[in-house]
């Protein structure tokens, strides 16, 4: 297994958001973590993320990504999740709309292999082809699989 896969978990990737709103996107991600074992304290989770300052709008062709990552101690290794929205949905300031949502905690130790993945996954989705790939995978297995194999290009 990789890092990314041993971090996304197909469980917690989310193809249909069913939110047109930035935060509840992140509600939407952050829920199925609750239960998660690799989370030490959930609502230190929720609440680093829902205040983190640490959120990057990418565009690429096809739509915007947001990357909302944060360093905290209630999780025990690299936690990711993903969302995709299919209408996407808008942020202040930009024209144009979010359709790929990705969260990201990590605990201090770990930071390294927290900015390798953070850039690979930037790095797949500003491509046109991989990020067209992501926004049409069938399934979160096939979404995974299409970002591991952008991952090792």
């Amino acid at each position: 297994m990789s890092i990314l896969s041993d971090s996304l978990l197909t469980k917690d990737i989310r193809l249909g958001l069913k939110t047109s709103d930035r935060g509840d996107a992140l509600e939407e991600l952050l829920s199925p973590l609750r239960t998660d074992p690799r989370v030490l304290d959930w609502e230190m989770l929720a609440g680093s993320i829902r205040t983190a300052s640490n959120s990057k709008n990418l565009t690429g062709s096809g739509g915007m990504i947001l990357l909302h990552h944060g360093r905290t101690e209630s999780v025990s290794s690299l936690v990711l999740a993903a969302g995709r929205s299919a209408t996407g949905f808008e942020i202040s300031g930009s024209e144009d709309r979010i359709h790929l949502v990705f969260l990201a905690a990590i605990p201090e130790t770990l930071n390294n292999e927290y900015l390798r993945v953070l850039g690979a996954i930037s790095r797949v989705c500003l491509a046109p082809g991989s990020l067209r790939a992501l926004l049409e995978a069938p399934e979160p297995a096939n979404f995974l699989s299409l970002l591991e194999k952008g991952c090792l290009e």
